[in-house]
């Protein structure tokens, strides 16, 4: 007889990214953290919220500039449904990251703006302590 744990403690996430090459390796580093899985790995707004409704992500790096609609959009759709924007987590992992964006998007719900220039270590950090905080039961 399986015992089964009291609560998931894999940290589900979604890469929201327009390029291909960095979708790989951000999905190559992500899953080199213990107990986080990519769950899905998105180029376009329409395609994430889909992906969201078919896994449900627990945090969800995104892109503000995609192949077809924005980061923008997408925080903004989270944030008219309740019931996704409840139950995710979302950062933005972005090159357009001067003042003005980065409050827009932390008004529209997110929890943190990392500059792909030079922050991938901060993003990677971030990720490791949402994962630790899921493993002992912190995090929802």
């Amino acid at each position: 007889m399986s015992k089964k744990a009291p609560f998931n403690s894999e940290l589900k996430v979604l890469v929201v990214e327009d390029s291909v090459d960095l979708q790989v390796l951000l999905r190559a580093m992500l899953n080199e953290i213990p107990t986080v899985n990519v769950v899905a790995s998105v180029g376009t707004e329409a395609a994430a919220v889909q992906a969201l409704k078919a896994d449900s992500a627990d945090l969800a790096i995104v892109d503000l500039e995609l192949e077809s609609g924005s980061g923008l959009g997408f925080l903004k759709s989270l944030s008219e449904s309740l019931d996704l924007h409840d139950k995710l987590k979302v950062v933005i992992f972005s090159n357009y990251s001067n003042l003005v964006i980065r409050h827009r998007c932390l008004n529209l719900g997110a929890k943190a703006f990392f500059d792909k220039s030079f922050q991938i270590d901060e993003l990677l950090e971030y990720v490791q302590a949402e994962a630790s905080g899921k493993a002992q039961g912190l995090t929802p």
